[in-house]
């Protein structure tokens, strides 16, 4: 799991999201194409004791739960990321 979290960060850097300023986009955008690994983060969060799940859920939450999509979920936060950066 380790290399997603690596893999993430070094597409922020190219892409110009290390502030994460594109986060929200993103994560509506995973939510959509991964909406079982959501479900999962948002319940890590609130058992995590967390106030406002959806507030705080960041792309990264999702690398906790992809399992064997692993690929899939870079190849689509690559391009999203490419799409927000570009627009």
């Amino acid at each position: 799991m380790t290399d997603i979290y690596k893999k993430i960060t070094e597409l922020n850097s190219k892409y110009g999201n290390e502030s994460s300023e594109f986060e929200e986009e993103l994560v509506e955008h995973l939510k959509n194409k991964f909406p079982e690994q959501y479900k999962l983060s948002l319940e890590d969060l609130k058992n995590d004791g967390s106030d406002d799940p959806e507030m705080e859920m960041t792309p990264g939450r999702f690398v906790d739960h992809i399992g064997d999509k692993g690929d899939e979920f870079l190849k689509e936060y690559e391009a999203i990321l490419k799409k927000l950066a570009d627009g």
